[in-house]
């Protein structure tokens, strides 16, 4: 009777297996983090009592994140092309716990303003270097790495915004002072965090993996410069204008709107981080390109539509509740439109969604800004917000137009010709 001679290659397969699951985990882990800015929506009008600040300066406040994305957008493709990305992600964890510690240990609006400076350019690091990661670890599940990460961003602002409204509560009756402590103190504990778990990156091995994820890859400009990966830039612009200006001032509307409110503004803000965990925890059971065209042309404009008919019409219970109702459809749209990105390197796909996230900023920026410079003068937020809402409808009318969702063949036989 022979002995089995035990099989290194099956060993080392179970090993390198159980380092990507370990990674991904850790990944997953960090990126519940920072989604506690989710509280500054609820806290919105607070904030600006508290700093004696108008809803354009809130607004120029919330958008000076888009500054900081800018630079970090523009050379995110060249770093993980050039770095690998676990280098960035490690990179983009630690600056954004350092973020954090300088909004809570400021104290002070001059360090808020940085803070959300700094904030933006090490997350915008982070959402792209941390999807290109997880999609490296499982490149045969792509829309389903990248919808598992947009979940576990989104799933903890479900309790955070209720948690930011018994802080106010509780801070109501006890003046600046108290709300300064709920403000700033939780940024302090969020950005310690960030900084052990970004040590944890930096010192852990994954000898199995380490190989493949820090290799640096190849940017083939012809593959990017085509009128498809312009379409795709402008679609993700679209999207993320659409959703941070609708999301951030939607809380203030409905205080400005309605003078009672059964449902607090806690609960559209939560509403939406429940839709897109709903939505997204959906598309990650599904197969890899199921549905993927009509998600692509019809989500956005069904959302879109229903964010304006219940700025216009909706009672102070149906703003929060359609709202959410909304968010099920257009929180499909960007997974999907990242899973339409065909580049065939890790560069590429950084540079792509670096770029698209680029000019939402940009976008988003102005919106953010305008929006509120309309409600300082009208004091009505219903105009510039289903303006905002509208590029959710652009965004399924040039899926439409462009022909995306179709099968892989298809699309790259049209793309190639």
């Amino acid at each position: 009777m022979m002995m089995e001679i035990p099989d290194a290659s099956a060993g080392s397969a179970i090993n390198t297996a159980s380092q990507r699951r370990r990674l991904a985990l850790v990944l997953i882990g960090l990126v519940t983090i920072p989604s506690y800015t989710a509280v500054f929506p609820v806290f919105g009008t607070r904030i600006r009592e508290y700093f004696d600040i108008s809803a354009e300066q809130y607004g120029t406040l919330m958008g000076l994140s888009s500054f900081g994305r800018i630079p970090s957008l523009i050379f995110i493709g060249l770093l993980i092309a050039s770095l690998g990305t676990r280098r960035i992600v490690t990179l983009a964890v630690v600056g954004t716990g350092a973020s954090f510690l300088v909004i809570g240990m400021g104290g002070k609006l001059s360090t808020f303003q940085a803070g959300m400076v700094a904030i933006g350019l090490f997350t915008a690091m982070g959402g792209v270097a941390i999807p290109a990661l997880m999609i490296a670890l499982y490149p045969a599940l792509k829309r389903r790495m990248f919808s598992v990460q947009l979940v576990a961003s989104a799933a903890p602002a479900i309790l955070f915004p209720f948690l930011a409204q018994q802080m106010l509560v509780w801070s109501a009756s006890r003046g600046d002072r108290a709300f300064a402590d709920v403000l700033f103190v939780p940024f302090i504990i969020a950005g310690a965090v960030l900084l052990a778990g970004g040590g944890l990156l930096a010192v852990r091995r994954q000898t199995e993996v380490r190989v493949e994820l820090e290799t640096p890859s190849a940017i083939k400009p012809r593959e990017l410069l085509n009128y498809r990966t312009f379409l795709i830039v402008l679609m993700i612009a679209l999207h993320g204008a659409a959703d941070n200006t609708v999301y951030q001032f939607l809380p203030q509307f409905m205080e400005t709107h309605f003078q009672r409110l059964p449902l607090s503004t806690a609960w559209a803000v939560a509403g939406h981080a429940l839709a897109y965990v709903l939505t997204r925890s959906f598309l990650c059971v599904l197969p890899e390109r199921f549905g993927q065209r009509a998600i692509l042309t019809l989500a956005g404009p069904i959302g879109g539509l229903t964010v304006i008919g219940t700025l216009w019409f909706g009672t102070p219970t149906m703003v929060p509740v359609f709202y959410t109702i909304a968010c099920l459809f257009f929180a499909a749209e960007y997974p999907v439109l990242v899973s339409e990105i065909s580049s065939q390197s890790t560069g590429n796909f950084g540079s792509v969604l670096a770029a698209g996230l680029l000019a939402s900023e940009l976008v988003t920026f102005a919106l953010l800004k305008s929006t509120g410079r309309l409600a300082d003068q009208t004091g009505d937020f219903r105009v510039a917000l289903s303006v905002a809402a509208c590029g959710f409808i652009a965004f399924g009318v040039i899926a439409a137009f462009a022909g995306f969702g179709k099968s892989a063949s298809a699309s790259n036989g049209k793309t190639d010709g």
